[in-house]
């Protein structure tokens, strides 16, 4: 689903440059690419903590370190 959404923005910001639409719209959808690809990296790094896990109690606390790295809470 993030993928997608990803794309469409990814779609839509090369159409806006296309037809010289204005620098402030520009950035804006720039920057929430950015943070969807971040938000994106997170969770694939996450997924990745939880494959190294041997037991829910170690998913659970790799988990809460990410999500304290990343302010998430």
């Amino acid at each position: 689903m993030r993928l997608a959404r990803m794309g469409g923005q990814v779609r839509a910001l090369r159409r806006m440059v296309g037809k010289g639409d204005e620098w402030k719209k520009l950035l804006t959808l720039a920057a929430a690419i950015e943070g969807a690809a971040d938000q994106l990296t997170a969770d694939l790094f996450l997924g990745y903590l939880e494959s190294l896990a041997v037991d829910e109690t170690v998913a659970a606390k790799a988990r809460e370190g990410l999500e304290l790295v990343l302010n998430r809470r």
